[in-house]
């Protein structure tokens, strides 16, 4: 019985290792400094290749963000073969200055970036849900509710980040520019014969171990 319950157990691992489809990451930076223009508009460009399989997360970096009214600022992304935009921060931070943050935003993060003016506004380094408090949207293009709006169609291709300073008297700048890190999973890999084998194998000695024990349970009546 013991034999048969390892192999079993050996079976059930063959399957897993079958089912489960290995998550990879693939990172695209464009590491230049972004000088974010007092009361204007600032844009930066990542040409994304070579990204294939199922892609199930996105991840955008902000790498070294400093600031000295991080209220005034409003941050999109815009994927030009989609012709969708996605517009992740506005409203954030207050009006504490910031210096050499680090700013990633997923949708799978466990809280949004501080709110303007709102309890404890401190921005620091982290990981935040999208934030667009104050309703910031794309005019020209499609508008996109959150990071996996993009995942349906194909990633590769041009993706600009849009930094905006929306009222006069304080700058900033992105020393290490950004970044965007897609997840993705390939399809499950088809097992080898010899693998087959062992699953073949497996099976067959759970069965027998449940004949066996079928043939030696006993049932009385009164």
């Amino acid at each position: 019985m013991t034999n048969a319950y390892t192999s079993a157990l050996c079976a059930a691992a063959v399957l897993t290792a079958v089912a489960a489809a290995p998550a990879t990451a693939q990172n695209f930076t464009n590491p230049g400094t972004i000088d974010i223009i007092d009361d204007a508009e600032t844009t930066s460009d990542i040409n994304v290749t070579g990204v294939t399989g199922n892609v199930t997360g996105l991840t955008l970096s902000l790498n070294g963000l400093t600031h000295t009214y991080p209220d005034d600022l409003v941050f999109g992304v815009y994927n030009a073969s989609q012709d969708l935009g996605f517009v992740f921060f506005s409203g954030v931070g207050g009006r504490a200055d910031i210096s050499n943050v680090t700013l990633s935003f997923s949708d799978f993060a466990a809280f949004p970036a501080p709110r303007s003016f709102v309890g404890n506004t401190e921005l620091v380094s982290g990981t935040y849900l999208p934030s667009n408090y104050l309703d910031f949207s794309f005019t020209s293009a499609g508008n996109a509710t959150s990071f996996s709006d993009f995942l349906s169609g194909d990633v590769n291709g041009l993706w600009t980040l849009i930094a905006i300073d929306t009222v006069p008297a304080d700058t900033g700048s992105i020393a290490n520019g950004w970044s965007l890190n897609f997840t993705t999973s390939a399809a499950p890999a088809v097992p080898e014969p010899a693998t087959w084998g062992m699953m073949i194998l497996g099976f067959g000695m759970i069965g027998a171990a449940a004949r066996r024990r079928k043939v030696k349970t006993s049932v009385r009546f009164a």
